[in-house]
């Protein structure tokens, strides 16, 4: 089933329907879904179990139509940041401040400055330039089903950003080992490096010092095999590995907030089909808006097949 959630919302349609059919007290629903009481309250009054909208039936401001035209053609024509606009208006508007300038100008969409103005007051820095086989791999946990918890192991090229995954029911360093068996089978081209954290499915560096081995971790032991190096992350810097990271988000976004799953195999099938989708139908800018299979197809005349459960 279909569901659209509030990004900070805390319970799901499930939780929402129980709370309105449930004939125990509020306290009691609270305290056993670690809600408060006036959220409880909120769906137990509820006709509907979707979230309502939270904008303004009406909008208030004490700007005119004529001040609010005079800081959007600031904006458009001179293409100056708030802090320029509050300067040039302060003495035409009264009672004019920073935030109103904002609020104003985010009403209409122009609250983001310009790309010209963020280039010229920032330096941007750039990635070391990479060819095709440095991958990304990271793990991240499904919603419980049937009262069991579920992984997924993901992977994701920096470069050609052709994204992969595997369901298992086990966090190891077997099924860590399996899942880069299986990578290695589906990307069609040579590998060279691999980023990963320091979880016990990738390394052993995470042991604790009298637990430390001279055993070869049987990742690095394929790694050492296909001639690949394996690098990991800097403990407790997870943003380091930030390319995948992004991808578990949109992973996150696009399948497990979205459905509510009756069994493993509805999941899986959400997840294969949004995997396709995303390396065969999603445009991506940092490609050019090309799609990953696209990218891999015009630039490096390699294929790839959608992936058939």
């Amino acid at each position: 089933m279909l569901q659209k959630l509030h990004k900070n919302a805390k319970t799901n349609y499930a939780i929402r329907l129980a709370i309105k059919q449930s004939r125990e007290p509020i306290s009691v629903l609270a305290a056993r879904y670690h809600l408060a009481w006036q959220t409880v309250k909120k769906w137990k009054e509820r006709d509907s179990v979707e979230d309502a909208s939270s904008r303004p039936h009406k909008l208030r401001t004490s700007l005119t139509k004529e001040q609010e035209d005079l800081i959007l053609f600031e904006r458009k024509k001179f293409k100056k940041t708030i802090e320029e606009i509050y300067f040039a208006v302060e003495g035409i508007i009264p009672k004019i401040y920073p935030v109103k300038i904002y609020r104003c100008l985010a009403r209409y969409g122009l609250s983001v400055l310009p790309d010209e103005l963020l280039k010229a007051e920032r330096r941007i820095r750039k990635f070391r330039k990479y060819t095709i086989g440095y991958l990304h791999i990271d793990t991240l946990y499904t919603p419980k089903i049937n009262q069991q918890r579920w992984y997924v192991f993901t992977c994701i090229d920096r470069v050609s950003k052709l994204a992969y995954l595997w369901v298992t029911d086990r966090k190891t360093k077997q099924k860590g080992a399996k899942f880069l068996e299986m990578v290695l089978k589906f990307y069609p081209y040579k590998i060279h490096y691999i980023l990963t954290d320091n979880g016990f499915e990738f390394t052993y560096k995470a042991l604790a010092k009298d637990r430390k081995t001279r055993k070869i971790h049987p990742f690095d032991q394929i790694c050492l095999q296909a001639k690949i190096q394996h690098r990991t992350i800097k403990f407790k810097h997870p943003w380091t590995n930030g390319m995948v990271e992004r991808f578990n988000q949109k992973v996150k976004d696009k399948v497990f907030r979205r459905y509510l799953f009756e069994g493993i195999t509805e999941l899986k099938e959400k997840l294969t089909d949004y995997l396709n989708r995303y390396n065969f139908e999603v445009k991506l800018r940092q490609l050019n808006y090309l799609t990953p299979a696209q990218h891999l197809r015009e630039r490096f005349n390699y294929s790839i097949q959608r992936i058939v459960i």
